[in-house]
């Protein structure tokens, strides 16, 4: 049976939200967009001709320090714990059965979480526009997460986040001593890209981070 709970508000360990904390599938899946560059622009931005929206997963350690990213240039993780299923350059590259609404998400990047380093306590789930349009420009799409019995915990629909918002900081994950806690945090990020955005997360984590007593 599969559930979805789609409230900004999410927060609540992977256990509370009927979650199998297993294996998680944080997916992507829009349709197939076109842009077209005005004036000059044409003659720069020929490969542009479509909306391209990329998802990653940065790894970051008690420190809030990022030990690994995967995104669209590494595929998978030092303990291949998280691994990327391949990257989608406009949302309809990856064939029919990974189109809008189809069996397949066009990307997805899998979570192992019974194999994440034990160093590693918090995730962060990034999206970005590539060559940055609004995500709200897609035609229709989301970006959801579940886990491999088909439970989704939410789904965030690119039409309704900010007309300015190319970068998305999705969710968190926050290691605990037997379970993992999610936040959903739909918070746009400055970012132009994955990279910049994983370490604007980190700032956000330090920042979070409880003052040690005696300073």
């Amino acid at each position: 049976m599969s559930t979805t709970a789609p409230s900004p508000l999410l927060s609540d360990s992977l256990k509370g939200l009927g979650l199998d904390a297993g294996t998680l599938f944080f997916a992507l899946n829009y349709e197939f967009t076109k842009t077209e560059p005005k004036g000059m622009l044409k003659r720069f931005k020929k490969n542009e001709g479509a909306i391209d929206i990329d998802l990653a997963c940065a790894l970051y350690d008690d420190n809030c320090t990022i030990s690994d990213i995967v995104w669209f240039k590494q595929l998978r993780d030092k303990a291949e714990s998280v691994r990327h299923q391949g990257d989608s350059l406009n949302g309809k590259d990856r064939g029919d059965q990974a189109m809008y609404l189809a069996p397949l998400d066009q990307e997805q990047i899998r979570l192992y979480l019974d194999k994440i380093p034990a160093h590693i306590t918090h995730i962060a789930l990034l999206a970005n526009s590539y060559h940055g349009h609004a995500f709200f420009r897609v035609k229709k799409g989301e970006i959801h997460l579940s886990d491999d019995e088909g439970n989704r915990c939410f789904e965030v629909n690119l039409k309704q986040l900010p007309r300015d918002c190319s970068t998305l900081w999705v969710a968190h994950l926050r290691r605990e001593v037997d379970d993992w806690h999610l936040t959903l945090q739909n918070l746009p990020l400055a970012a132009e890209d994955l990279a910049t955005a994983a370490q604007q997360v980190a700032h956000e984590l330090a920042r979070a981070l409880p003052i040690p007593q005696g300073v």
